[in-house]
């Protein structure tokens, strides 16, 4: 049995995971609670990327987990977690990969300032969560092919609080940069998914650490969007089975 850390992302909690843990009962699942989400909403958000890595270190450490998951905006947390804290784990999951200092998409800063205004007209709730889930951009487009997942999702996302777009919290986050030199500097065992269909920047980002990360591997599941765990969460459970069982083969041939 493999002790599994798993990272939301953006307006999510570690109620999206639910399906996938169903696929997976032979291992153990920690969900990591982000600050300002979920059962961590009255956390204030960190103001740097490092910051984030240190929360989510510390309750990688209490959990005992070795193997750490993120999704997204997760997968930028855990990667930063990888840089900082090395020791933590002994296999990286990134999937929707997405690094730091890459530029938004332009469809996605205008949907910020949609929210931001809707924000303040209305405040949150589901009129900002499906705002936030509408196209473009793609986000959620490949979630949309499976009504029941996306029903799901946009309960969770309805009760994010998204105080954030009153304090300018994630704002933080675009000063922090994953510089090609940083990511050669990773040697723990990373497994990297990327839908077929997500948009062209996040299949840049995932070739970009097969390239660069010394212990990557990069799957392409295809006919998946942005969010493959939660679209596709039995093909996603066959292919984190693999990735684990891979890692125990290394891992015994090392020692």
């Amino acid at each position: 049995m493999t002790s599994i850390a798993w990272l939301h992302g953006y307006t999510m909690d570690s109620r999206v995971w639910q399906a996938l843990w169903q696929q997976l009962p032979e291992h153990q699942h920690v969900g990591i609670a982000l600050p300002g989400h979920g059962t961590a909403t009255h956390r204030p958000m960190p103001d740097s990327l490092a910051e984030w890595a240190g929360v989510v270190a510390e309750q990688v450490r209490d959990s005992g987990c070795r193997t750490l998951v993120g999704l997204s905006f997760g997968s930028c947390i855990a990667l930063q977690l990888a840089l900082d804290h090395p020791d933590l784990i002994d296999t990286l999951v990134l999937a929707a990969p997405t690094l730091a200092g890459v530029a938004d998409d332009p469809q996605a800063k205008d949907r910020y300032l949609e929210m931001f205004l809707h924000y303040r007209a209305f405040g949150a709730g589901r009129g900002l969560a499906r705002l936030w889930m509408a196209e473009p951009p793609p986000i959620f487009t490949g979630l949309r092919a499976h009504p029941d997942a996306y029903a799901g999702v946009e309960a969770v996302i309805a009760e994010h609080s998204f105080g954030e777009l009153r304090t300018g919290a994630m704002g933080g986050l675009s000063k922090a940069r994953h510089e090609p030199s940083q990511l050669r500097s990773i040697e723990v065992r990373t497994a990297v998914l990327v839908g077929s269909q997500d948009m062209p920047r996040f299949v840049e980002n995932a070739r970009l650490l097969g390239e660069l990360l010394p212990n990557a591997s990069v799957t392409t599941l295809d006919g998946a969007g942005h969010l493959p765990l939660l679209e596709r969460p039995s093909d996603a459970a066959r292919w984190l089975n693999g990735v684990l069982a891979s890692s125990h083969t290394s891992q015994a041939v090392d020692a």
